[in-house]
């Protein structure tokens, strides 16, 4: 069946030098950032990094101390939430348990005094995508975590709203269901074609839902990439160890065997646990400190010098510690940073030298 609601169309976000101060702490330093419409945004970090503050100050629930935000071609900066033309689903997904999953659906349509006859068009449709039919006569405390989520979702998409903001949604839920709500939430944003905004403290979430990640750290923007780059061409030492299971390693020039001359004591070495492997004239030489079998993957912790890092090495490797060897990785998987500048230096001939054997 074709729903009326697959012909939502969502409207961009921008964000222009928005910033935020909580008394004399500065939350927010100059938030420039283009969220594009009908595309999934998730804004990823640790927790005080800001993303939750910037959430909530598209939503209009904080107040920006400078700056403008804009929904569409709209400038939306003093308007209160109401005004925004935005849903919002929270952590707390703020069921009525006295009220049915159908009443708790369609309370928003009331308030706007739609209809009888739209509101119960509308929830039939809704019902059927978010697979909720069955429960429509069942108060909230009757469902399981993700049947009350998908109400909530529900609530938020009935209203047809251009941009839809999700606030760590999935938190409450046991693992199994966090992965199957990934999969549902991502569905029904494609599915319904809005703008959604989704803050999370989880790499998995964001890299598994989103077409582009917004990585945010102590109030500012780190990168603003699709998923694939940002693992690909992290921007920043610390983009680089956020993104990743196991982290990326970050390794001095003078970790490697054979360093070349020259080299400034600012360089760091990225290379992912992942991409290396053993080599008998390795630039790596390296002490096995611990050994994690994962199944199908062997984790190694291992130390060169006063530096530790790790390595994914595939199949059952047997190792124990002390044993000493020997990691390269392809040219390709070397990835460069500056330590004064932060950054990302793109110097492939340079990250060459560190993937070569020993001589």
């Amino acid at each position: 069946m074709k729903h009326d609601l697959a012909q939502a169309t969502g409207q961009s976000v921008t964000l222009t030098g928005v910033t935020k101060f909580w008394g004399d702490t500065q939350s927010l330093r100059g938030i420039d950032l283009s969220i594009p419409a009908g595309k999934f945004t998730a804004i990823l970090g640790p927790s005080g990094c800001g993303k939750s503050t910037t959430l909530r100050a598209i939503a209009g629930l904080e107040t920006v101390t400078d700056g403008a935000v804009w929904i569409g071609d709209r400038e939306v900066t003093a308007l209160p939430p109401a005004k925004r033309n935005l849903s919002m689903v929270f952590q707390n997904y703020a069921l009525f348990p006295h009220l049915s999953v159908a009443e708790n659906i369609i309370f928003g349509l009331k308030v706007e005094r739609l209809p009888s006859a739209e509101r119960k068009k509308r929830l039939g449709e809704v019902a059927e995508l978010l697979e909720l039919t069955p429960y429509l006569d069942r108060k909230p405390a009757a469902l399981s975590g993700g049947q009350q989520q998908r109400v909530a979702l529900g609530r938020a998409v009935i209203s047809r709203r251009p941009v839809c903001l999700m606030d760590e949604p999935l938190s409450n839920l046991d693992a199994r269901l966090r992965d199957e709500m990934r999969r549902e939430i991502r569905r029904l944003q494609q599915a319904l074609g809005f703008t959604m905004v989704y803050v999370t403290h989880d790499q998995t979430e964001a890299i598994t839902m989103a077409d582009q990640v917004v990585l945010m750290n102590e109030g500012r923007i780190e990168q603003v990439a699709a998923p694939q780059d940002i693992y690909r061409r992290p921007a920043t030492p610390f983009a680089a160890r956020f993104i990743g299971t196991p982290p990326m390693n970050l390794l001095p020039a003078r970790a490697f065997v054979g360093r070349p001359d020259g080299i400034p004591d600012s360089l760091l070495i990225g290379i992912r646990p992942e991409v290396l492997s053993l080599c008998d004239t390795g630039p790596l030489a390296a002490v096995v400190k611990a050994v994690e079998f994962l199944g199908a993957d062997t984790l190694l912790e291992l130390s060169t010098g006063a530096h530790a890092f790790l390595a994914k090495l595939p199949g059952a490797r047997r190792f124990a510690p002390g044993d000493a060897l020997r990691l390269s990785a392809r040219p390709e998987d070397i990835h460069l940073f500056d330590t004064n500048t932060a950054a990302r230096v793109e110097d492939p001939a340079l990250a060459s030298l560190f993937a070569q054997s020993a001589t």
